[in-house]
């Protein structure tokens, strides 16, 4: 079976988010076109949610104009089946949280999920002792583990992750959640060294990048790639889909240039 996740080791990776139906589900498969076509290697595709614990203030309100709209499960299946319509090849990641799997049947959820086109889930709240109760599910069907780390994950937690992990480690550059703001660890050297000493997959960093210089800071400290996601989010909110080009082609720029170097 084809691991879509391949690509991210070949060089310095650009994944950005999207949430899900935001701004509409027309204007989100333009921009997922739009990043496609400018320089993403992939997609992570957040699944808006009332109470999402990793997420920030630009993020939650977005996910909460998506549901007062009544949007679902089922229409993110269809939006995420219309995505991998644009682009056979790059690896799509579905962020929700624990309960949306829970409230559909786990493997229901992963059978949906992995028919529509997604190569792997990141669930922000499930911990690693819980592992055991979605894997098979998600193995099954082709899914793919996304594992966080933090600056807080020590060599030993790592070490364990990486036994059920797959397709890459979202390495958290700061503690808190998610939101254009530049507060990085002072130890993110450390932090990546640490992870790539434990772990055999690509680390991407996400929180806080929103501008090139951002991305730069975080290739010097050894990631293999970034996300970027709330700073997206608020340039859809006015439905600038050419913004979000320009704004792609930026990043992709630094992180062709650190390839060449």
């Amino acid at each position: 079976m084809t691991n879509r996740y391949d690509i991210l080791k070949t060089g310095k990776s650009y994944l950005p988010y999207l949430m899900l139906g935001y701004p509409s589900s027309e204007t989100c498969l333009a921009a997922a076109k739009v990043l496609l076509e400018n320089g993403a290697a992939g997609l992570e595709l957040g699944l808006p949610f009332r109470d999402p614990v990793a997420d920030g203030p630009v993020i939650e309100v977005a996910g909460n104009k998506v549901l007062d709209r009544g949007f679902t499960v089922d229409n993110a299946l269809g939006l995420v089946q219309r995505i991998r319509a644009l682009n056979a090849a790059a690896p799509l990641t579905v962020m929700c949280y624990y309960n949306m799997m829970l409230a559909r049947g786990v493997d229901k959820f992963a059978a949906d999920f992995a028919a529509a086109g997604a190569d792997g889930i990141l669930i922000p709240d499930l911990p690693l002792e819980r592992t055991d109760e979605i894997l098979p599910a998600l193995r099954a069907h082709g899914l793919k583990l996304i594992f966080m780390a933090s600056p807080l994950t020590t060599a030993a937690r790592l070490a364990e992750i990486s036994t059920v992990a797959e397709g890459f480690i979202y390495v958290v550059t700061r503690l808190g959640i998610t939101g254009a703001q530049a507060n990085y660890s002072t130890q993110l050297s450390e932090l990546f060294a640490r992870v790539h000493a434990n772990c055999r997959l690509p680390a991407i960093a996400g929180f806080g990048i929103s501008r090139p210089e951002d991305v730069v800071t975080m290739l010097k400290a050894g990631a293999d790639g970034v996300i970027v996601g709330s700073r997206l989010v608020e340039i859809l909110e006015d439905f600038d889909v050419g913004e979000v080009a320009y704004y792609t082609r930026a990043i992709r720029d630094v992180l062709q240039n650190a390839k060449a170097v």
